[in-house]
């Protein structure tokens, strides 16, 4: 089996800091980074359908009551 020579292919190194610098990542990372703002997008809505909801809920109880 030959070696290849990376530097003939146009492949660069990096050292340690240039590494830490690069944004990147993979499929894993793309996928999870879509998942937890799928989640986090849910948790609003559900939060602010939530809170309209007991807002609205406590007003009817309080004029109902107010109303006896």
């Amino acid at each position: 089996m030959k070696n290849l020579e990376l530097k003939n292919l146009g492949v660069q190194e990096m050292n340690t800091a240039e590494m830490t610098k690069v944004n990147g990542g993979g499929l894993l990372g793309g996928i999870l980074d879509g998942l937890l703002s799928s989640v986090a997008g849910t948790v609003n809505a559900v939060t602010a359908d939530l809170s309209t909801f007991l807002n609205k809920t406590l007003v009817n109880v309080a004029k109902f009551v107010w109303g006896l």
